[in-house]
């Protein structure tokens, strides 16, 4: 694939992204939807950590980039929700370099995608609708481009899950970077990676599992000593995990319809493996096999870590595997078109 494709590609979704860029900046309320936005400032602003609670204090690498790209200065003033927090002393500027530097990541990722279908299916259109699928994502402006984390998490997670399918020993490295941007990758990881050893005996996947369990492991210690806080501290507590795990403390109604909703990716994938089934076509059992235990993974982890409604919001980190694996199942239809169109 060419470099020229690539970057007519990436500046496409730059441009179609823009329109959600600029409402999340006029209109997105951190207080509603965001409002670990309220801690990570502290690292936005000035790099203060040790007045962050964990585990967002561990959560660096994307926070140093927005450090770094607010010390650039870079800046669109206009009246925005956000104003209202400015007589609290919140910096418009540091608000503003977070959402540009989500809504980089974004791109980015939409990009990625369309790298790697492109690269398996040989199909620009259908690669740029794989990428355009993340783009107008549920997901992707209540989360993604809001002033947290999520973007670069989603972005680093993808870069994690190429290399596992290329069984690259740089994932090794992607690994520990999540130790300091989402512990929860590395959950996933120790996840899929199990899951694939046991279904295949590769020794890679081993490796990668175990790996992924030694990089948690440090960043248990980590958050339990150096970046310990006592907010949020029962996170670390088996005990504590065990009783919120039992006796979860949030409407489970609420929970259920907050989960449904962001969803809509999972439920079109759910949909063309059973249209496949029912036509008797064969489908990925593997991958069908990994999305639907990192659905339960993270419904699991919500009770015990008390996440509330924020289940639908970690799974759609993930939403770049799903919507290759999405499209990968769609293949069909696409190879026949061409047999249509060639056949005419």
């Amino acid at each position: 694939m060419k470099q020229t494709s690539i970057l007519n590609i990436s500046f496409l979704y730059t441009l179609l992204a823009f329109p959600a860029f600029y409402f999340v900046y006029k209109f997105g309320d951190v207080s509603d939807i965001a409002h670990d936005f309220f801690q990570y400032y502290r690292l936005y602003n000035n790099w203060d950590w040790s007045s962050v609670n964990a585990p967002f204090n561990m959560r660096l690498i994307s926070a140093f980039l927005v450090f770094l790209q607010n010390k650039i200065g870079i800046y669109y003033n206009t009246a925005t929700a956000f104003d209202k927090y400015l007589g609290y002393g919140f910096d418009k500027c540091v608000y503003f370099n977070a959402i540009l530097f989500n809504y980089l990541c974004v791109v980015f990722t939409s990009t990625f995608i369309y790298g790697i279908l492109y690269s398996e299916l040989k199909n620009k259109a259908t690669a740029f609708i794989g990428g355009l699928l993340y783009l107008l994502g549920f997901g992707t402006i209540f989360y993604e481009l809001m002033p947290c984390t999520d973007a670069f998490s989603t972005l680093l997670f993808l870069g994690i899950w190429f290399l596992y399918r290329k069984k690259s020993k740089w994932i090794y490295l992607l690994l520990a970077a999540a130790i300091f941007q989402r512990e929860y990758l590395l959950m996933v990881m120790v996840l899929l990676a199990f899951m694939d050893f046991v279904r295949r005996r590769d020794a890679f996947f081993l490796w990668v599992g175990l790996f992924s369990v030694i990089c948690f492991g440090l960043y248990f210690i980590l958050r339990r000593t150096y970046f310990y806080t006592p907010a949020l501290s029962f996170q670390t507590s088996a005990s504590s995990l065990w009783q919120s795990f039992l006796h979860p403390d949030f409407a489970m109604g609420t929970f259920i319809k907050q989960i449904v909703l962001t969803l809509n990716i999972y439920f079109i994938y759910m949909a063309f493996v059973f249209y496949k089934w029912r036509k008797g076509l064969s489908i990925q059992r593997s991958a069908f096999y990994n999305i639907n235990f990192l659905l339960l993974q993270i419904v699991l982890i919500s009770f015990a870590a008390v996440l509330g409604n924020n289940a639908g919001r970690y799974y759609y980190m993930l939403a770049p595997m799903l919507i290759i694996e999405l499209m990968l199942e769609a293949k069909f239809l696409f190879e026949q078109e061409r047999s249509i169109i060639h056949t005419d």
